[in-house]
């Protein structure tokens, strides 16, 4: 059994028929909030103008990105790959339970981009979106927990091959092309942990390589170049180089039976995922008793190894990207405002010492016990001690707008709303909301798109 090509063999013989109801609600939901999420991260990502300048000299091309106006334009992949890179900019974008990657900034960019291109319909946009969250992540719960542990990113390396899968299925490659498209990707497929350690604020850039690498990849197939078969699973392929040896029946098992785009978790605050156990638990002590953040002595955090070394050493965040990853800040900024949200990344928020002084107070270290239940399940166990000695505690692990802790498409269009406001008017706002909603019907993806521009 070959990898590449049981996928191909799936990706082009899935079509929307063959998707369940719950499963089209999913592909809805994730076009939403991905969408949102691209729309946040284009207004409040500090380097949005500077690499869309950057994008600029590489040539021109028809595709406008969302956000902006419609003098400037790209070239399909570079347009996907900047849709792709402000939708992970500010951590509002969508991931999977178990797996560590962020599926969705690479597939919606992907699927609306070509789908634009390629005059897609709406139900060849919702089966590509399907498929290329299974693809990305089966790759990425295979991998778990070692890919990380490597010190590879998870949405980057997989996501190359979802932005590859989703191209190719809009492309409508065969099966050797795609198995070919397929093989290319993960070649190609890069990007390392280091950029949760340094340079944070620009990690989002590798999500937006990740797409542009595979939509090139979809190209390349179709131009009917060879790929490489065996990049999965070979002797000298992805998986020993970046994780484990893995064979296909590891990847491949109860293949979209069911779709697993199910498995899908929302972010509600604007942080690294790792720090969001942590701020809920802290924010669910407070509104169940009331504190005053002003007489809280001291807040212990307990988590597993992964959030500590990602989000448990910084207490003063000097940038944004640091603020996107630090619980201490985080658990200080939800206690005293109810919540996170992307204005606490401005640098007027996270210098404020009224935060700091806070933060400095928060403790955070490796917990035994929720060390020992990761990675199947990834969460914090948090004690807030007063000023008069009272103490109250909490453990989170299942987030708000988690598979276990649903919220629904309304909950969604709450966030969107908040995305949107500023850039959207409210007339483009209730028309995405609608057409979002009854996606299947979209005969003309390209006025979709044109109503998230200026």
């Amino acid at each position: 059994m070959n990898l590449c090509e049981e996928l191909a063999k799936f990706i082009v013989h899935t079509d929307y028929a063959q998707l369940p109801p719950e499963t089209v609600l999913s592909a809805k939901e994730r076009l939403l909030d991905t969408t949102g999420a691209m729309l946040a991260g284009r207004a409040g990502w500090i380097y949005s103008e500077a690499l869309m300048s950057a994008m600029e000299l590489l040539g021109p091309g028809d595709c406008p990105v969302v956000g902006d106006d419609l003098t400037r334009r790209y070239p399909p992949a570079r347009a996907a790959a900047l849709d792709a890179t402000f939708a992970h900019a500010v951590e509002l974008d969508d991931g999977h339970k178990f797996a560590g990657v962020h599926a969705g900034a690479a597939v919606i960019p992907t699927a609306l981009v070509m789908g634009q291109e390629l005059h897609a319909t709406g139900e060849e946009v919702l089966t590509a979106i399907v498929l290329g969250y299974e693809v990305v992540y089966r790759l990425a719960v295979a991998q778990s927990p070692e890919l990380i542990d490597r010190g590879f990113h998870p949405s980057s390396t997989c996501d190359t091959v979802g932005a590859m899968a989703v191209a190719g299925k809009l492309m409508k490659l065969d099966e050797q092309q795609m198995a070919n498209g397929l093989g290319t990707a993960a070649l190609e497929a890069a990007g390392l942990m280091e950029a949760t350690v340094s340079g944070q604020q620009s990690k989002c850039v590798l999500v937006g390589n990740a797409v542009y690498n595979g939509i090139s990849c979809s190209y390349i197939a179709r131009a009917g170049l060879e790929g490489c078969r065996t990049a999965f699973e070979g002797k000298s392929g992805l998986f020993r180089a970046m994780s484990k040896p893995l064979a296909p029946e590891d990847v491949l098992r109860d293949l979209g039976k069911p779709f697993w785009i199910a498995d899908t978790y929302n972010k509600f605050y604007p942080t690294c995922r790792h720090a969001q156990p942590a701020i809920e638990a802290a924010l669910n002590i407070a509104q169940e008793h009331g504190l005053d953040p002003d007489l809280v002595e001291r807040v212990d955090v307990g988590t597993h190894h992964v959030a500590y070394d990602l989000t448990g050493t910084i207490k003063r965040p000097r940038t944004p990207g640091e603020a996107k990853f630090s619980i201490a800040y985080g658990v200080a900024a939800a206690l005293y405002d109810h919540g996170v949200s992307v204005m606490h990344l401005k640098e007027q928020a996270y210098s404020d010492e009224r935060y700091l002084r806070l933060a400095d107070r928060v403790s955070t270290c490796v917990d035994e016990t929720v060390d020992a239940l990761y990675p199947r399940r990834r969460g914090a166990k948090v004690q807030i001690v007063m000023k008069d000695g009272s103490r109250y505690e909490s453990d989170c692990y299942d987030l708000k707008g988690s598979p276990q802790n649903p919220v629904g498409f309304d909950e969604l269009v709450r966030k969107f709303r908040v995305a949107a406001n500023g850039l959207l008017s409210e007339e483009a706002t209730a028309a995405v909301l609608a057409r979002c909603g009854s996606f299947e019907t979209e005969t003309d993806v390209g006025s979709f798109l044109a109503l998230l521009n200026w």
